[in-house]
């Protein structure tokens, strides 16, 4: 599923397209083989939450990603304070990915720059600009590894992480890693690693091998997906929480639920939300503005207890088409001590 979407409707794309090729052509991976490419800002900020293009390391030092900054507006002392960080993942569409346009998620990245946080979004390796082999995708429908295609996605959200926190402008911990449908499975991958800098993981529509063979709510390799997140869960420390809906034509509910379940019994932390229908389907829960209305209430209130370092807990919520936490009906399920 590409989910790298989210464009504020009615906004110009020339600009962007433009920057884009102008990456392609400065940075092709043959030109990173022969000496270091130079990262960092690429070209002036934009108008829209200072808009900029940047080229960050990947997990592959042959393969610089192609990644889009916002920020909140500059300090009037004239100085930018250093802020948290943002990382929102995208997701995969094998048939569209080589052409994919720049990550932007909109509205999911104003939610958080007008919270003062910094939001880059990295386009992984295989995908639009960045370009080159898909090194996520290992295995096939039949026979898929979830667990180490995973891992190679989070080599990349590691590597926009430890390069992006090392800007003056960003605070060097406190960093949240946001992704969704793959770019959700690659967070809750990178979880396992408990990185000092990643205070806490947002996975929205998390997964990997939707639509098998075209099929509504068909998963390649469902218990191979089930038996990866167990290992991730073994070692994840951070706190989670996560966003389905009810008519996810990729991960539905009963999925959703198991793999929450099953990231509960391997000691990891997790806080789900499964949501009333949204859209025509609700793989797309992160991408316009009603979105804010919908999941923005339970995830101000998540950030304000992780920021408030309270104990996690593992709650199941099933949010009956409120736009109000008041309404949200949690249970509470005891993880498993570590």
């Amino acid at each position: 599923m590409n989910c790298a979407r989210g464009n504020a409707p009615g906004l110009a794309t020339g600009l962007a397209l433009l920057w884009v090729g102008l990456l392609a052509l400065a940075f092709a991976p043959t030109a990173a083989v022969a000496s270091e490419p130079m990262f960092g800002a690429f070209g002036p900020e934009g108008a829209r939450m200072r808009e900029q293009l940047w080229v960050l390391p990947s997990g592959d030092a042959n393969f610089p990603m192609r990644a889009t900054v916002f920020r909140p507006a500059s300090d009037p002392s004239g100085e930018d304070k250093q802020r948290p960080l943002v990382v929102i993942n995208h997701g995969t569409d094998e048939a569209t990915r080589l052409s994919v346009s720049m990550p932007v998620y909109y509205y999911l990245s104003r939610w958080f720059v007008d919270r003062g946080y910094v939001v880059v979004l990295p386009q992984r390796r295989g995908h639009g600009a960045t370009g080159g082999p898909l090194a996520e995708a290992i295995g096939n429908c039949a026979h898929p590894d979830h667990y180490a295609s995973g891992n190679v996605a989070a080599d990349d959200i590691q590597a926009a992480v430890k390069f992006m926190t090392e800007q003056p402008f960003v605070a060097h911990d406190g960093a949240i890693v946001v992704g969704v449908s793959t770019g959700g499975w690659a967070s809750l991958a990178l979880s396992a690693r408990n990185l000092p800098q990643v205070q806490a993981i947002v996975n929205f529509a998390g997964g990997r091998g939707g639509h098998a063979y075209g099929e509504l709510n068909a998963i390649c390799g469902r218990d191979a997906l089930l038996s990866a997140a167990r290992m991730y869960a073994t070692h994840a420390q951070e706190p989670t929480i996560w966003f389905y809906a009810k008519n996810d034509s990729y991960f539905g509910p009963k999925f959703a639920e198991d793999l929450a379940q099953t990231w509960s019994s391997a000691g990891g932390s997790v806080e789900e939300h499964i949501l009333q229908p949204y859209g025509n389907d609700g793989h797309s829960i992160a991408d316009d503005r009603q979105g804010w209305d919908i999941w923005g209430p339970s995830l101000d209130s998540f950030l304000q207890r992780v920021r408030d370092a309270a104990p996690k807990s593992v709650e199941m919520a099933d949010d009956h088409g409120s736009r109000s936490p008041v309404m949200i009906e949690t249970s509470t399920i005891t993880p498993r001590a570590k």
